[in-house]
């Protein structure tokens, strides 16, 4: 059950490049303002990388502003967002990452995350000291919520929850042995298949028999819990040869839409007491069974399914995105955990009969300009968030106000990451820090690296070139002197002694 290193970092690289891959939405981009707040400060000795895939990374720099969300209002650390390596990421505002602590893409000291930093019990500017680290997260089609501090029982079925240990403490990781596919549990068709005993064996040197506990405990494959992931991903390969297929090829080679309404497999169907449906999801979960519905599993307004295939040349994991959440309220317990101690996660169905937060829930307003901050609602000891979803279901938002005045961000809800950051207009931050530390914002490792190939191209264009690369040249120029020289000889020969008789 323990994930090594080199899996976990293929898999953080897998739910990036998903995460990158659906972040597109609607909307103009607002920039945080630094020169705006009376209350904002840079850290210009602390850049960082974030880097989502090999191609896909935020360059960005410390800073320090007063942030509220909800009614929960503290100075903390944030990422000033610079560039963006991927044009589909200038689309929002920023990133909310609500996930565990991590470093930087070369090692960097990542601003702590937003919820840690709330509750950080040395944090004497914050009114959040007393909050519980924790929170969980559920949604609709339409919307989703976030309950601080705990859940609300009356938000799940039987009112209580099922708690699993994370498989990594850096990451909110699940471990599933089986998913099945089909209409029903009985005509399911398993979708991960590992390979059994006498597989193995035949790899085994000298054919020695494999322990079955043993082997239990190797067929499970780890999925994590990321909002940031639209759709549920599925290995697009054998998983190191864990697996005998790639589940994402068995699932689409299986997966079936309800037959019309007026087909004979309907009417099959109808006659035998059956419910007309598409395919299901049935999971095995830390041993618990669990269910995705065909309506759950499709975009919307669309009948394709939400369901991706990992990267071909990774080592694909599973990625329970937003598709589970709309099923399933999920616990994200950190009060207790660090660097070697995973957190607690709580699973539950959600109840069908809890009404989550309306968008139009009663506002504040933040600024000059009539921009409204959602309201924080109490109820049953857990403090409720609104989250907003855009018009294909397929990435959530929460709001939030950075600076003195508020300045109004709409950021990208992410359990997968774990930064707090707001994208900024580089001039303007140029500016702000000419003016507080008497010099621009400094290069990032990244862009100092460009500058410097760019310097070694230029200095190449004007340096005189080796002793070596001049012997062809050399050979060259000889060989032209020496067949004018014999043309010469030869027309002198020819007027001197012609070849014929003049006379």
């Amino acid at each position: 059950w323990r994930l090594r290193t080199g899996a976990m970092k293929m898999l953080r690289a897998v739910a990036a490049v998903m995460w990158v891959g659906l972040m597109a939405v609607e909307g103009k981009q607002i920039l945080y303002q630094p020169s705006k707040s009376s209350t904002f400060v840079a850290r210009e000795e602390l850049p960082f990388t974030i880097q989502y895939a090999d191609a896909n990374a935020i360059e960005a720099i410390t800073c320090f502003d007063y942030v509220q969300l909800g009614h929960y209002k503290a100075r903390v650390p944030f990422g000033c967002f610079l560039r963006a390596s991927t044009p589909l990421l200038k689309n929002v505002d920023g990133v909310a990452g609500f996930g565990i602590p991590k470093v930087g893409a070369n090692g960097e000291k990542l601003p702590m995350p937003l919820l840690w930093a709330l509750t950080d019990p040395r944090n004497v500017e914050s009114n959040a000291r007393g909050l519980k680290r924790r929170y969980t997260f559920f949604a609709s089609k339409d919307h989703g919520e976030v309950q601080l501090g705990g859940y609300d029982p009356q938000s799940v079925e039987g009112g209580e929850m099922k708690y699993f240990k994370s498989l990594s403490s850096g990451e909110f990781v699940l471990g599933v042995s089986s998913i099945r596919l089909g209409t029903s549990p009985e005509n399911a068709v398993e979708v991960l298949r590992f390979r059994d005993e006498d597989d193995k064996a035949m790899d085994e040197a000298g054919g020695e028999d494999v322990v079955q506990a043993e082997d239990n405990k190797r067929n499970v494959i780890p999925a994590v819990l990321d909002t940031g992931t639209s759709c549920l991903v599925l290995p697009s390969n054998d998983h190191g040869g864990l697996l005998k297929e790639s589940p994402f090829e068995i699932f689409v080679k299986h997966f079936r839409h309800p037959p019309s309404l007026f087909s004979a497999a309907h009417a099959k169907m109808i006659n035998e007491g059956l419910k007309s449906s598409g395919s299901n999801v049935y999971m095995t979960v830390n041993g618990e069974e669990m269910v995705l519905p065909y309506e759950s599993l499709l975009i919307t307004g669309t009948d394709k399914p939400c369901v991706r295939g990992s990267p071909p040349l990774q080592q694909g994991s599973i990625i329970l995105g937003d598709v589970f959440f709309r099923n399933y309220a999920v616990l994200f317990d950190m009060e207790h955990s660090s660097r070697v101690e995973p957190a607690t996660i709580g699973v539950a169905k959600i109840n069908a009969n809890y009404k989550i937060i309306p968008e139009s829930t009663p506002i504040i307003p933040v600024n000059e300009l009539g921009e409204p901050l959602v309201r924080m609602h109490v109820h049953r000891g857990v403090d409720k968030l609104p989250i907003e979803d855009n018009s294909q279901g397929t990435q959530y938002f929460v709001q939030l106000t950075i600076g003195t005045p508020p300045q109004l961000f709409k950021l990208a809800f992410d359990t997968g990451s774990s930064t707090l950051g707001v994208f900024v207009a580089p001039p303007t931050m140029n500016d702000v820090m000419s003016e507080e530390l008497g010099r621009p914002i400094p290069v990032v490792p990244q862009e100092l690296m460009k500058q410097e190939a760019l310097l070694q191209t230029k200095a190449r264009a004007f340096r005189a070139p080796p002793a070596t690369s001049l012997v062809p040249w050399l050979v060259l120029s000889l060989f032209g002197i020496v067949v004018v020289v014999l043309l010469v000889r030869e027309r002198r020969r020819r007027i001197v002694d012609p070849p014929y008789d003049v006379l």
